[in-house]
């Protein structure tokens, strides 16, 4: 009797053992397939270096030949060429309008790069200045929930160069700033020559120009299963000054925090 009933227990658990596997191998050719579908929609939104020149300037705007790749929100410089060997940045752009034919562009401070020493130049634009959109969008941060959901992003988009968010982490330790701002955000986007941000908000993830803080292009993340404050990060826990009455008293809600430091609630 004994005998039987172990026999039994083996083949059902023989049965829960491959079940397991195979809804194991299910779901990771599910995530595969999403990240590959996420791929095809980034695809869709062109992230390289785009140049053009400028068709016309009227006070703070100028216009370009529209790109249909090329989002709203996406940001860029002007180059003025002295000569086929001299040329100097001179202002940064946002696309902020797009029309059938043209693009129209805000101009900006030019402060993508921290580097003091280059001088400032005065010069402004002017109708067959270059333009580069999609200034420094190969060097990017993830800010993501989890260790295994970074993996992930930077084995399956590893066309970017990736700025490890230790970087931005014992940066705001050192500050006492667990709770990363918007200005927070910019400012070590500057200091690290990065262009875009990738933020994981309940699976969806969100290139965000650093710049503009707008969404260029979304992709598919598979769910996250921990979840780190204020992101993943190597560095201890990140704490405010005395009791957390200086510095703030962290993130306690990772998703509402970055919907609504991204706008997409209020």
């Amino acid at each position: 009797m004994n005998s039987s009933i172990l026999k039994v227990n083996k083949f059902f658990c023989i049965i829960d053992l491959k079940y397991r596997k195979k809804v194991h191998q299910m779901i990771q050719k599910i995530t595969t397939l999403l990240l590959l579908l996420s791929a095809v929609l980034l695809a869709q939104v062109d992230l390289n270096p785009y140049h053009s020149k400028i068709l016309s300037v009227k006070k703070d705007v100028v216009t370009l030949q529209n790109n249909p790749n090329i989002a709203v929100g996406a940001t860029g410089i002007i180059l003025h060429h002295f000569t086929k060997e001299h040329s100097a940045i001179i202002a940064s752009v946002e696309v902020i309008q797009k029309d059938t034919d043209t693009m129209t562009l805000q101009l900006l401070p030019f402060q993508a790069i921290a580097q003091k020493a280059l001088p400032n130049y005065s010069i402004k634009p002017q109708k067959g200045d270059e333009v580069i959109l999609n200034f420094l969008y190969s060097r990017a941060m993830a800010i993501v929930p989890d260790a295994k959901t970074y993996q992930t992003v930077i084995k399956s988009y590893d066309a970017f160069t990736w700025v490890h968010p230790d970087i931005f982490a014992a940066s705001l330790a050192k500050s006492y700033t667990p709770t990363p701002t918007k200005e927070a955000f910019q400012e070590m986007c500057i200091a690290n020559n990065i262009g875009l941000l990738l933020f994981d908000v309940e699976g969806e993830g969100r290139f965000v120009d650093c710049r503009s803080f707008k969404t260029i292009t979304t992709i598919t993340l598979p769910q996250a299963e921990t979840t780190q404050t204020p992101f993943y990060n190597r560095i201890e826990a990140i704490k405010g000054r005395v009791f957390g009455f200086f510095g703030g008293k962290g993130i306690k809600d990772y998703t509402h925090y970055y919907k609504r430091l991204l706008g997409i609630e209020k």
